[in-house]
């Protein structure tokens, strides 16, 4: 196997675990759980970083994630960085255990070793790691770089990515990659139902589905990787031009949550998709599921162990043709500054070199292994006209018209509590109807309000 094919194998497999164990993360109770040793107060935790030129050979050290090492060639962009730049870097790897307390516990002691981390999720962390002082904004260091284009790097980031990565007007990240819920299948059975292309609606999903359970009754006909994100969300987002409501929760209790849920009922009821999201990712790998509503990792992963032909990657899907409405979600992997970093200039400039309009490489590399770069330039040059990444396109021409998530803290909580409503909702032992499904989103989203009204940040 070629190295850029396994690179991209223990990325999928990386980046689907870390897909995962982001949405798990953010759910914990994490602002209780900082070193309580000289924790930053209100004031220091939102000091205003300084910008010092940068300081000429000033070393760099660079913390990356093993998977985006690989993923997105940090080492080889690091080697040639260092071959044209008097400032050179060392990268390292996380070592083991929780890197967000490792990180703020030495800068809390004053004894930080690294300058920036690859690679932080946005939106749903940024709030926290803001406030916790665990990150600094990259505005000022962005305008003062020399890097040749460097002007460049920001207006070329998808808009609606611009804002996910963007917290009270500054800019936090710099943007490698983006992931968002995606239908993927089965070219076999899909084909065996009449379909040549991906089914778009909510009822062409249905109509796909009884047909493969028909021809294919060992096959579970449609499931989903996580019941919130990657399927009852991901409909409200298909369904409504407005996923959330006035106060930044996503919208469990309007027409678009209720429509949803009674199409995951009949599902359910059917024998069309399971009541639980219990090892559903991992029987699509087995190429135990048909379609799943996933991260977008999932129709490449299926690739890669079934063969190029035999899976493929889509979009979300929506109830009618006629509109796209919020899209679909989506979240960014991305290069972050660390608050008290010793050469923070030099960080940055990295950073935008690496990204950059200029470094053809890079560009390739993440669209090649990493998949769905974050900027235009990129898919000018890497992704147009070019049958192979046609799905990379698609992707993120809906990214592009997406409703981007509230950069606030209720995921954390919205995401965990909404869970086992919707397991009740679709046990099919339970009395359903939609004045039922209506009250237990009211419930549910009474206990959100309740729990985001004890949260310290």
């Amino acid at each position: 196997m070629s190295e850029k094919k396994l690179s991209r194998r223990l990325f999928l497999q990386g980046i689907s675990l870390a897909s995962a164990a982001a949405i798990l993360a953010a759910c914990a109770p994490k602002a209780t759980e900082a070193p309580k040793a000289e924790e930053p107060t209100k004031e220091t935790a939102e000091e205003k970083p300084t910008t010092p030129p940068a300081a000429e050979g000033a070393p760099i050290a660079f913390l990356c994630r093993t998977d985006i090492k690989g993923a997105y060639a940090a080492d080889k962009a690091v080697e040639e960085w260092n071959k044209n730049f008097a400032s050179q870097i060392k990268l390292d790897e996380p070592p083991q255990g929780d890197i967000v307390t490792k990180i703020q516990s030495a800068q809390a002691a004053g004894d930080l070793v690294w300058d920036g981390y690859s690679v932080m999720e946005m939106p749903w962390s940024t709030v926290e790691w803001v406030k916790r002082g665990i990150i600094s904004p990259l505005d000022d260091f962005i305008a003062a770089s020399k890097i040749p284009n460097a002007d460049k790097v920001v207006p070329g980031i998808i808009p609606t990515i611009k804002e996910s990565v963007s917290f009270e007007g500054k800019q936090y990240g710099i943007p490698g990659n983006v992931g968002s819920v995606a239908l993927a299948w089965f070219w076999e059975p899909l084909r065996a139902a009449g379909y040549e292309k991906q089914p778009e609606t909510w009822d062409e999903v249905y109509d796909a589905s009884k047909k493969i359970k028909q021809k294919y009754p060992d096959l579970t006909p449609f499931s989903y990787a996580i019941i919130t994100l990657c399927l009852h969300f991901s409909m409200i987002w298909g369904a409504t031009d407005e996923p959330y409501d006035e106060e930044g929760i996503v919208d469990i209790r309007g027409e678009a949550s209720l429509n949803a849920l009674e199409w995951m009922r009949k599902m359910v009821e059917e024998e069309l998709m399971p009541g639980t999201d219990a090892d559903q990712f991992g029987n699509w790998l087995k190429g135990g599921i048909a379609i799943i509503s996933s991260f977008d990792v999932a129709g490449t992963m299926a690739q890669q162990t079934f063969g190029m032909d035999k899976a493929e990657t889509g979009i979300n899907f929506f109830p009618t043709k006629d509109s796209t409405h919020a899209g679909t979600p989506f979240w960014i992997n991305n290069s972050v500054l660390l608050n008290k970093a010793k050469n923070p200039q030099g960080m940055v400039d990295f950073f935008l070199w690496w990204f950059g309009p200029d470094n053809k490489t890079t560009g390739k590399q993440i669209t090649e292994v990493a998949a769905k770069p974050c900027y235009t330039y990129t898919y000018e040059e890497f992704v147009k006209g070019k049958p192979e990444f046609e799905w990379e396109q698609k992707g993120i021409d809906l990214v592009a018209k997406s409703k981007w998530f509230p950069v606030n803290t209720t995921w954390g909580i919205v995401h965990p509590k909404t869970i086992p409503y919707l397991q009740k909702l679709l046990d099919v032992s339970q009395e359903f109807s939609r004045d039922i499904a209506a009250t237990e989103m009211q419930a549910c989203y009474d206990e959100i309000k309740d729990e985001l009204s004890k949260q310290k940040f």
